[in-house]
């Protein structure tokens, strides 16, 4: 069997594929420290304390004959999820599309930080106030930062390992074409029942 390398080790097929359904079927408690966004020219940003949030893996679905809803990666607050499938919330979670996840990593230092964001207009993680070794940030394709804190550094390791193994493997299943493995990991099959090009099945 091929390995896959993540960057934090790599594992055979067989385990790639318990990680990703592990990711998709795991909801993670974090403080997002929303204030620490590229390209933020707000003053009293670099001041607001981090917001709990629920973070997770929405598998895709087709929304209609000719909309495919992609995989995302969601959060927000603490079960509003729940509150707004029983029409007690309006407010919808934050997103994005796991085909637009450019990279995922941690972060230990301001050293680290300041390296890795050389040239951009990031401000530096909220030192003291966020514990260093549990922060992750997820980097997107469309130009934004998203750093999460995990409860210990041992939950910011493994969460960035998963969502490393679920990215690479989503985009390789785009990449050579594997379209059926990857409506079977990474969709709701009560949405895509047939494939991306069967028949809408009834909601």
């Amino acid at each position: 069997n091929e390995a896959m390398s993540t960057g934090f080790c790599s594992t055979q097929e067989i385990d790639a594929r318990n990680h990703v359904q592990e990711a998709l079927n795991s909801k993670w408690r974090l403080q997002w420290h929303d204030s620490i966004a590229r390209n933020s020219n707000s003053p009293n940003q670099s001041h607001m304390p981090p917001t709990m949030c629920d973070l997770w893996i929405e598998r895709g679905y087709r929304h209609s004959r000719t909309e495919i809803v992609e995989p995302k990666l969601m959060w927000s607050q603490p079960n509003l999820h729940e509150k707004r499938r029983m029409g007690g919330s309006t407010i919808r979670p934050y997103r994005v599309s796991l085909f637009a996840v450019r990279r995922i990593f941690q972060v230990d230092t301001c050293e680290d930080w300041e390296k890795m964001n050389k040239g951009s207009q990031m401000k530096a993680p909220p030192m003291p106030i966020a514990k260093p070794n549990c922060l992750l940030v997820v980097r997107s394709s469309i130009g934004a930062d998203y750093l999460f804190e995990a409860s210990c550094p041992e939950e910011r390791d493994h969460i960035v390992h998963l969502l490393k193994m679920t990215t690479a493997r989503l985009v390789s299943h785009a990449v050579v074409g594997n379209g059926d493995l990857m409506v079977e990991e990474f969709f709701n099959e009560e949405y895509v029942a047939g494939g991306l090009d069967g028949p809408l099945h009834n909601r």
